[in-house]
């Protein structure tokens, strides 16, 4: 692949959703400042990363440059952030240094765009700019002040171990985002803890483990270490036989000498392959197992010197089935977006697809599936968007919604379509009051539509029903009034609400499932859960399980992958496994009958066995049952032979995906017979 391709492909799946907004960023040039920046290749600044104190202002001088290093003047140059870690006044490159305020701890990274006068689209597609310059931002939380020990959570037996866990608390309340704690103990021959919390009684006896951090700030925990009173421990099964990928999960059991049990006692689990078995199997805190690799293994729990034995056969899963092509309905022309697939009220089947930016993102077409062989486009629906990205059809396919970014009459907001003729939908209706930003992402539930929205990242909550008369009816946001923040999807059902918040991760909302006080129209909070890498993209959950869809723009293309977060307790959700294509990252997802459907980038599509109890890393596992690489030669995309996979739909017994450079597919699945054991 050429570099110009690899460019492309970069541009398109990394940058290009944000190119309508960011377009409204730059200020407008003039035909002279224009002509001025086209001499201009190069920015230095007068530092080479920028820390900046949270709270504080630091301000950064620049000097544009030609390609021989000379000084030139009266080029227009901004600062561009998409993160929010740091506030920025004074965007424009000049004789006064530019100002950035520290907002929330990270790391972020600054480009300095210069406006030039030819159709270069250098970033996000934003014509009529050139990158010059970029500078690492990085934003230090506020002084450590205190740290919380947590309690113990076992009893504290000599040749036990548990790890020691707290929390740096910063002189402003919060919990510090970096900061690390050091672990030691004052009597090592009573209590041995190393540097990273790992503490283990060795006699009976009181000593005192000290956690320290940065500005030298301490906090003390008293440690009684008494005698292991375990005798005897018992886990069960002793001997079982699974496949690659199905957990195990073992009962383990420990008793005093009296015979009676003990269950505050800290277990230490082991794996290791037997005979030619190498590495490959996992045991969990929860006395779960699972194995990567087929081969034999032995489990060992033990409770200091006492320990018990269970063997695992484990047999390789079966085969990947294939995924057939169906149909193909080609568009090369534009960039497709997401897809919604229904019966409409005249028995007819039908998808909808939005499209993108690049090739004009005005336009939601309409196609008639219901001879899935012979995909056929019967309309369009056109509207002042760049970006369609979203489409939605209520539960009775009487209206639906799509939504709108970069408005030539900067109104976005959501559009309602009237389905009465679902082969020719038409405009119904149109909300744009406090939703001018754009509307990124929504979901229906009954007649309450959640949308995304892009100005404010916070949730609008909008009643219809009355679809011609669309109003709002609440709104929700994480920490109000803070800029640091970006919602980008939603999903529901049963009562709660999923929201996909970028870097604040997972947070779940009672919209009426009448566990936490809230109603489809003023939520309330249930809880939340983020990871240190990645951003939250999207949300579906799954019997027990939300799988959350991440997304990390590289120089390699997307990469990211799925979560797999636990929410049988909804209260305190846990992250218990992953599925990762190493080679591409995730976008969105659909689940049905126990299967994880994911367009995933340039992987195309994946289809994933998440039946059963799930932990570890599915992938190795060989839980992916089937895949199909969604690229179509030239003539039938937008950039050919390379997919671009956006979103799955399961519908009538097919998979339909649309594809960002190809349009739309239509895909069969013949999942294999589940093995019972």
């Amino acid at each position: 692949m050429n570099r110009r391709n690899v460019f492309s492909m970069l541009v398109s799946a990394i940058m290009l959703s944000m190119a309508s907004s960011l377009a409204a960023q730059f200020p407008q040039a003039t035909d002279e400042q224009r002509a001025t920046g086209d001499r201009v290749t190069a920015a230095r600044l007068d530092v080479e990363e920028l820390v900046i104190p949270r709270g504080s202002t630091v301000g950064v001088s620049a000097i544009l440059l030609d390609d021989d290093g000379n000084e030139v003047s009266g080029a227009l140059a901004v600062v561009i952030m998409r993160s929010r870690i740091a506030e920025v006044s004074n965007a424009v490159v000049g004789d006064e240094p530019m100002q950035f305020t520290g907002q929330t701890p990270g790391q972020a990274e600054m480009r300095i765009m210069v406006m030039v006068s030819g159709d270069e689209s250098a970033f996000r597609g934003a014509r009529g700019t050139r990158e010059i310059a970029r500078l690492s931002i990085r934003v230090l939380d506020w002084p450590a002040a205190e740290i919380e020990i947590d309690d113990l959570a076992y009893s504290a037996y000599a040749g036990t171990s548990q790890t020691l866990s707290g929390r740096v608390i910063t002189d402003h309340g919060n919990e510090h985002a970096t900061a690390a704690i050091r672990w030691t103990s004052a009597d090592p021959s009573v209590v041995s803890v190393t540097e990273g919390g790992i503490l283990t009684p060795m006699s009976a006896g009181s000593t005192r483990v000290t956690a320290h951090t940065e500005n030298g700030v301490t906090a003390q925990l008293t440690v009684n270490a008494a005698d292991n009173p375990v005798r005897s421990i018992s886990i069960s099964p002793n001997a079982t036989s699974t496949r690659t990928g199905d957990v195990v999960t073992f009962e383990i059991e420990a008793r005093d000498s009296r015979g009676n049990p003990v269950n505050d006692a800290a277990v230490d689990l082991a794996v290791t392959g037997l005979g030619s078995t190498g590495s490959g199997g996992f045991v969990f805190g929860d006395g779960t197992f699972v194995a990567e690799n087929a081969g034999a293994y032995r489990v060992v729990a033990s409770i200091g010197g006492v320990a018990a034995a269970a063997v695992v056969e484990v047999a390789q899963r079966e085969q990947p089935e294939p995924v057939e092509l169906v149909d193909h309905a080609a568009v090369a022309h534009v960039a497709t977006s997401d897809l919604w697939a229904f019966e409409g009220q005249n028995g007819r089947d039908y998808v909808y697809t939005g499209t993108h930016a690049r090739g004009g993102g005005q336009r939601m077409f309409v196609w008639d599936v219901t001879d899935p062989e012979n995909v056929q486009l019967t309309d369009s629906v056109v509207v002042n968007a760049r970006v369609v990205n979203d489409v939605k059809v209520s539960d009775d396919a009487s209206w639906a919604i799509i939504t709108r970014e970069g408005a030539s009459t900067r109104r976005n907001g959501i559009v309602v379509l009237d389905l009465t003729d679902p082969a020719h939908p038409t405009v119904l209706s149109e909300l744009t009051d406090s939703l001018t930003a754009g509307i990124h992402n929504v979901w229906i539930m009954g007649d309450v539509v959640y949308a995304v929205n892009d100005g404010t990242n916070a949730m609008n909550i909008i009643d219809l029903s009355d679809p011609a008369n669309p109003r709002h009816a609440g709104r929700w946001e994480i920490r109000p009034g803070d800029l640091d923040k970006s919602l980008h999807d939603v999903w529901a059902e049963d009562g709660y609400a999923y929201l996909s918040y970028w870097d604040d991760g997972l947070v779940i909302l009672d919209v009426g499932a009448g566990t936490h006080g809230g109603t489809p129209t003023e939520p309330a909070f249930v809880s939340q859960i983020s990871y240190p890498q990645g951003n939250t993209h999207v949300a579906w959950r799954d019997r027990d399980y939300v799988f959350l869809g991440d997304e990390i723009g590289t120089s390699d293309g997307m990469r990211g992958y799925i979560h797999v977060i636990d929410v049988a307790d909804i209260d305190n959700p846990k992250e218990v496994a992953k599925y990762e294509v190493p080679e591409a990252g995730a976008h969105n997802v659909w689940i049905d009958d126990e299967t994880l459907y994911i367009a995933y980038y340039q992987g195309g599509l994946r289809v994933v066995d998440i039946s059963g109890t799930l932990r570890g890393d599915l992938y190795r596992q060989g839980r992916e049952i089937g895949m199909y690489r969604t690229g179509a030669p030239e003539g039938e995309a937008v950039v050919p032979n390379s997919p671009q996979a956006w979103g799955p739909q399961v519908f009538k017994g097919n998979v339909f995906v649309s594809d960002m450079y190809s349009g739309l597919w239509v895909l069969k699945h013949g999942r294999p017979r589940r093995v019972a054991f």
